[in-house]
This record gives structure tokens, sequence and C-alpha cells, in this order.
């Protein structure tokens, strides 16, 4: 369709038709059947909702719409599905068939009554203050309901469509209802103007202020969970993922930059180059400006372009000027007005192409997308084949594992069987070694479907083509969750089916003396939070210890009835409810005589005192962080959480709290206020600065945090002499790129309980410190740093011998300084541990 045409189409809403596929007469237009022209306001959800069931309603013979969840807040998450009427006769069909392609050895694609349909999915405005896609999608969803236009019958008739038209409802209304509250009845289009100026926390993000885009593969929030589900019973040939960027730049569209994953084939690498040269096509004959191979990579596996890449599809990232800046109209740099409606119209342009260049190349598209998964099952395309996950590993961390391959449709099972001697690389000392297989050990083998999201999950060095990226560079999910494991470059396949896990329930005839639980994941803390919320008072061990045979390890949660005396009839139903609903094994005692290690009377075993938790929020705290918290502690630990404004911490009363976390961000606290919480942590408060967070106490009176003088160092005037086209790169040298460092570990201090002496911090941040004498480091970097991903070659010395999480006693309180997030975007499991021991112990 020429350049006309589609400006006909867009600007004539009101087009009736006659078409007999219809099951009704004319079909209104978004413009006929909202309040507003489309591109003259920003649409609630609840009416593009309404709009999208309407259609459906009027249009069955060439849509359908599914409900396939609803978001943290309540709103609905639906896609729709378009196609030709005989082809949405048979919707399931076709499903079925497709999804029988990605199965190798299956006959059933074999259908010789439906010829290669392809699948494309559209995803609009995964953050919600990049509304145009959003827009767009009822204008898209009204021209292939209708099908008015003889191209897109064409299209239609070999290609199914599906569009999800809002990937994130709760931060899309979030920009679009503050928008319509402050904006001017008249567009203003000066950039001063309060519409233009978007407050804390943005609707880029979902209700707990997590980036969706980044969430595909960690899959914590439940806008994610829905998804995949739906996204693995259709697994498109090509997912576009449209977006919007700032309002100076041109549009984006593939193909991508580097660095691209190695694991992403040719065939993919061409396709895309393909559909951009379509949309460079419509593109130029507009003179609208465009800029492909530039910035987007495709390495980060959890984005919306390269998650599908790793199951197959064609992945592609379309970026439009605007985000949350321009509103309806904003004046550029150039002295130009970019209007919402021009912003529809380019994500229009490109949906449309995309269907376009499917529909001519559906037969290529289904056969290599068939190829795809037949090579993968028996080809493998990493050096390492099979991935072993030791049985001495917490059974509840194993458990959550499994989860995580659950959702990505990644098989797995018990070995089975033993053997001995076996060569791996032990993701624990990141090294290679010879250990034994033991009949319990989870084996994963790479020889399956998806195998190459396997190998990319899993792998723990990835090839970085070019440093210059757009996300973390390292990954691997053993690091991630701390667990003893193995990659094999052979082939290892598992004998037994995996059981969930499920923790023993005890019943005891006689009361136990005390109750003891090992403390070796997040489960364990859910339960501790559980029992102390219920009033139960609990202990910890600083030592490890036995009694009669059960060996326990520091860290170990001690329930004894006489600590408990006013809850002693219910005490034991407390105990055993908690343990149930967390799935934690309880381990019930009779006497409290040692046979190794301290009796439970001693001083070995500190009380836990109920934190009251308090966190800041604001301006100044990034909103990424802030959610990624409240998400942990409302979701994942189910403990109490109040958010405190930044602006008010002055006028709060402090002492109705035990412990203040400062997320990552930029602070610019005032001396006062600085003095008002050192003061606090005098008085037995205990204060958790993160990442950025640190940078607000660090070289501050009474905080024994120093900020390495190198790390302070101008960068700028060493730029001066660099050439120009080299600076970019040149600062490169100066940061880490979310890598993975090996750290070292005081095995002996109560931050590090539960991690088996060892940890593997996901660092973000260029940042050095040094502590003093009234500080210590039981987490830290040692003379040597290992490591995975990519650190700048300046910033790599600077980093030997500083801590990476620091504490300090001040009065009768502490300050924690956690150097890296243990937390960052709610998958790094490990760190939970880290995180919940600074706040219990």
């Amino acid at each position: 369709m020429n350049s006309l045409r589609i400006f006909f189409f867009f600007t004539l809403l009101s087009l009736t038709t006659e078409d007999p596929l219809l099951a009704q007469g004319s079909i209104k237009s978004p413009d006929e059947f909202l309040p507003h022209r489309l591109g003259e306001q920003f649409t609630p959800h609840h009416l593009q909702v309404a709009y999208f069931e309407y259609l459906a309603a009027n249009a069955p013979k060439t849509m359908r719409l599914e409900r396939y969840g609803t978001t943290y807040e309540g709103r609905p998450l639906q896609v729709a599905y378009f196609s030709s009427p005989e082809n949405i006769a048979r919707l399931e069909q076709i499903r079925q068939r497709h999804i029988a392609m990605t199965e190798p050895g299956s006959k059933e694609w074999r259908n010789e009554e439906i010829p290669p349909i392809a699948i494309v999915w559209l995803s609009m405005s995964v953050h919600g203050n990049e509304p145009s896609g959003s827009e767009c999608s009822m204008l898209l969803a009204w021209q292939l309901a209708t099908q008015t236009e003889p191209e897109v019958q064409r299209w239609l008739k070999n290609t199914v469509v599906i569009l999800d038209p809002s990937l994130n409802p709760d931060g899309y209304d979030r920009y679009t209802h503050w928008y319509r509250q402050v904006c001017n009845l008249r567009k203003n289009p000066i950039s001063d103007a309060r519409e233009h100026i978007e407050p804390w926390p943005s609707g880029r993000t979902n209700h707990y202020h997590f980036d969706l885009n980044r969430d595909w593969a960690w899959a914590t929030q439940i806008e994610t969970q829905y998804r995949l589900e739906l996204y693995h019973r259709w697994r498109p040939h090509i997912h576009a993922d449209l977006h919007e960027q700032s309002v100076d730049n041109p549009y984006y569209f593939a193909p991508a930059a580097e660095p691209l994953h190695e694991y992403i084939t040719p065939w993919q690498r061409e396709f895309q180059t393909l559909v951009g040269r379509n949309h460079a096509r419509y593109f130029d004959q507009n003179g609208w400006l465009y800029f492909t191979k530039e910035v987007f990579d495709l390495f980060y596996p959890s984005y919306g372009d390269t998650y599908p890449m790793f199951m197959g599809a064609v992945g592609m990232t379309y970026e439009q000027a605007g985000h949350s800046t321009a509103g309806r109209a904003i004046i550029t740099s150039a002295g130009d007005t970019l209007t919402l409606r021009e912003r529809i119209l380019h994500h229009l342009t490109t949906s449309r192409s995309t269907i376009e260049v499917a529909s001519q190349h559906a037969a290529t598209l289904v056969e290599n997308f068939r190829q795809y998964f037949e090579r993968n099952a028996r080809q493998p395309q990493g050096q390492y084949t099979s991935f072993v996950i030791s049985a001495s590993n917490s059974p509840n961390q194993v458990a959550a594992l499994c989860r995580f391959l659950d959702r990505h449709r990644i098989r797995y099972g018990r070995a089975g069987f033993t053997s001995r001697g076996l060569k791996g690389f032990s993701y624990a000392i990141n090294k290679d070694t010879v250990f034994d297989l033991k009949e319990e050990d989870l084996v994963i083998s790479a020889y399956q479907p998806n195998s190459v999201l396997l190998q990319v999950l899993f792998e723990p060095d990835h090839r970085l083509n070019d440093s210059l990226t757009y996300d973390i560079t390292a990954w691997a999910l053993p690091y991630a969750f701390g667990l003893e494991a193995y990659a094999l470059k052979q082939r290892i396949e598992p004998r037994n089916e995996y059981q969930p896990y499920i923790a023993p329930h005890v019943r005891s005839t006689t009361p136990p003396y005390a109750w003891c639980v090992r403390w070796r994941s997040p489960a364990d803390a859910r339960f501790l939070a559980r029992l102390l919320e219920r009033g139960v008072r609990v202990r910890y061990a600083m030592q490890s210890f036995s009694l009669a045979d059960q060996s326990f390890e520091a860290g170990t949660l001690v329930i004894n009835r006489a600590d408990n005396q006013n809850l002693s009839a219910e005490l034991d139903g407390l105990v055993s409810e908690a343990a149930q609903a967390t799935n934690v094994a309880i381990h019930p005692v009779f006497s409290g005589w040692a046979t190794k290690g301290h009796d439970l009377g001693s001083d070995n075993f500190v009380i836990i005192e109920r934190p009251e938790v308090a966190i800041v929020y604001g301006g100044e705290v990034d909103d990424n962080a802030y959610g990624h918290l409240w998400y942990l502690f409302e979701r994942d630990l189910d403990y109490p959480l109040t958010p405190i404004a930044l602006d008010r911490l002055s006028r709060v009363r402090l002492s109705d709290y035990t412990t203040l976390i400062f997320p990552h961000g930029s602070y610019t606290l005032s001396e006062s206020t600085i003095k008002t919480l050192r003061e606090w942590i005098r008085q037995g408060g205990r204060l958790i600065a993160i990442e950025g967070g640190l940078r607000a106490f660090a070289d501050k009176e009474g905080f024994d945090l120093k900020t390495r003088a190198d790390s302070k160092k101008d960068t700028v005037s060493s730029d001066l002499f660099k050439p120009y086209q080299h600076r970019e790169r040149d600062r490169l040298s100066e940061q880490a790129l979310g890598a993975i460092v090996q750290a070292e570990v005081d095995p002996t201090h109560p931050l590090t309980f539960g991690l088996r002496g060892r940890y593997f911090s996901l660092k973000n941040s260029s940042y050095c410190y040094d502590i003093g004498s009234n500080a210590q480091a039981p987490v830290r970097l040692g003379n040597t740093v290992s490591y995975r991903g990519f650190i700048g070659s300046r910033l790599l010395p600077r980093l030997k011998n500083t801590p990476i999480v620091a504490t300090q006693h001040l009065g009768e309180g502490k300050v924690i300084f956690f150097v890296d997030d243990p937390v960052f975007r709610g998958f790094w499991e490990q760190g939970k541990m880290l995180l919940y021991n600074a706040l219990f112990f």
C-alpha cells in the first residue's frame, strides 16, 4: 500500500463498508467509537478494552479476542487474533499444527489442508509512558477486522496476526491519567509546560515499578508470567515490540545493532534486514527519517526482541520519537512540531509493513522455524550440552529453579543413575573440575527443542563482539540462584522425572523442646517473617551445632518453647502452619543439650527482634530500585514495609522504625537530614543503603565509608586528547556493564549466613569505596577480581580489595552498605539472602 493510501486510511476513519465478511453492517472506527479522535487525546485503558470488545462482537469472522490475564491493579490483559474468515474458523487447528513444528520428529504438522501460515505477534507499549503503540493498536485492529482493503485481505489469507494492545495497562493508565489531569485544553507544544514533565514514578513501569521489557526471561512479574503462558501456546514466527524514544530521534527499526548474541542465526539476521528494507520503502516515500543498526542491540536475553529470537522467532524493536515528554504535540530541537497523530501513523506503517513481509514470505518463515527447532534439538549450538544441579543444594532453591524452567518450557529430570569422575565447569568455584554425579541430581540436557534459550541462560560466558551494549552482560542462572552446579561438554540425559519438592510434614505426640530450621533459601526467610508477624520469638545460631543425630549450620533458626511461654498452647500449630505455608522443613528437638557446639540456652543463639521497616521514595530514588524492594517485601517475603517520602524524612518520627532502607538513587541530603539519621542510628536504628544510596553517606561525618580517590577522578579531562568519535567507547573503560564478580566471603559473619561460603555479585556500579577501622567487609573483592561479562580496563584494577557489602556499628545501631544492588530486577536469588540477613540478623 503506498504512502498516500496509508494517510488516507488514517485520516478518513469514517469509511463505511459493505464487505459480506462482517457480521453486521458498518463497524465504527476508533474516531467514531471514542469520545475523541485518535491523536487528539490519550485513550484510557478501559475505553481501549471496550473498543476491542466492540470490534470482536461485530467482526466475529475475522477477529477473536482473548483475555489472558489480569494486572496487579486489576486491569485486563488481552490479545486479539486477526486473519481471514477461513483461518479464524480453524484458528486452533492452525495453532496446533504450528506448535507441532517445535517438536522434532512430530508428523502432526504435515497437514496438506492448511497452507503455510505465518504467525505475527505485535506487542504495544510495554512501557506505559510510550503510548503511541497502544493508541495505534485501535486503528490497526479496525483495519485488520474490517478488511476493506484488498491488500489486507491478501495478507491475512496466509497470516495470523496476534495483537497485544497494551502489555502494561497499569503503567499506561498511570501516565495517561496524569496527562489528562494536567494538560491544557489546547495542545501546548512548549517543552517547559507541565504536561511534558512527568512526575515520579513514571508510567514506564508496571505497578511494582518493574521494567517489563527487561523481565521476559526472569518473569518475576505477573504480566510477564501470563504473557509467557500465552506466548508458548503460540510461539510466533515474528515478534515486533513497539516503543518510543527521545523526541529528537528519527524512527528506529531493524536490523539491530551489534552486539548480536552469537546464537542468533544468519537467517534471523537476514530476515530482520528484509523487514527493515520494506519499512524503509514506505518511510522513503513519505520522507520520514529513520535509522537502523545503531543503539538497540540483541545481546541481553530478557528483551521483547531477544527472548523471541532465542525461541526461533524474528524478534524486532521499533522505536518512535515521543516518549512521555512528547504529550500530544511538542516542538523538537529542530523546530518542528511532533504530534501524537504522526507517532501513531509511523507505528501503523511499520506494523502493516511487518504483516506484509510475513505474508510475502510465509512459506520461508514456516520452514526455517521448523528447521530451527529440529536442528537445535539434535545439534545444540553451545559448547556445553548438559547442566547438572547438585542435590546438595537447598531443595527450595532447586524447586525455585525448576519453576523458572517450567515457565520457559525447558525440560529437566533427575539423573536416575550415578557416575564418577565427570569433567565439567563448576559454577561454585568458577573453574573446571571433576565431580561425581549422584542419582538425585537435577540434569538438564541441551538436546531439546528449547536448547538455545537454555544455553543462553545457563552458559557462564557469552562472546561479546562489541562492548557498546545496551544492558547487562552476564546473567548465568546458577550464579543468580547461588547453586552448586556444573556445565558439561558431554551429553547426559535424565532417566527419572523430577518430583516437586514438598517439605515433610512433621507430627509429634510429644511437644518438642524446640524447633530448628536450616537457613538456606528465601523460603526460610518467608517462614521466619511469618512467625515474627504472629508474635513468635525466634533465635538464630551464630555458630554451627549438633543436637542428638542432627547437625545444623550457623544461621539456623531456633524456636524454643521456653522463649514462647505466652504461646505455649498454640506454638506447635503456629510453627507447623508457617512451615506448610512456606514449604520449609522443620526439625523438632527434644533436648537443648548439644552433642557438638553450644547448648540451646547459650548466648550463641541470638533473639531476632521483629524489624519495623521503612523505605524512602521520591524523585531522588530510582523508581525501578524502589519497586524491586517493594515487590520483594510484599510478594516474596510477605512482610510489611512502610514507604516514607524522602522530602518528609526530617518530619517523620524515626523512632517508630527499627530499619530504614535507601534504595539505589541520586541523593542530595541536607546536613540536617544526615544529622537526624546519624542520631537515629546511634539510638539503635539500622540503616541499609544500596548502590547509589551509598553516595548519600560516603565521606560524611560519622560514616566509615570513603570514596576511593580514583573513583572521583574526572574522566572528562582525559577525553580532551581523544578523537571525538572514540569518546563514547573510551568511557566504557570506566564502567561495569552488569558483570558477575566472584566475592570473597567471611562465613562467620551473620550477613553471609546461608550463602555456603560463596557469593557472586552482579556489578552495575563503577563506584569504588574503602572502609575505615570501625567497619567490616564480610563480602568483598580481593586482590584478583574474577568476573564474567564486561568490566572496563580502567575500572578493573580499582575494584581490587573493595567491599561488596560493608557494615559499621554506630552507637547502638548499625549501617549496612550494599555497593551492588542485591535484588536487581528481582531475579538475583542469592542476593535476596544477603538482604534478608541484613534485615533479620
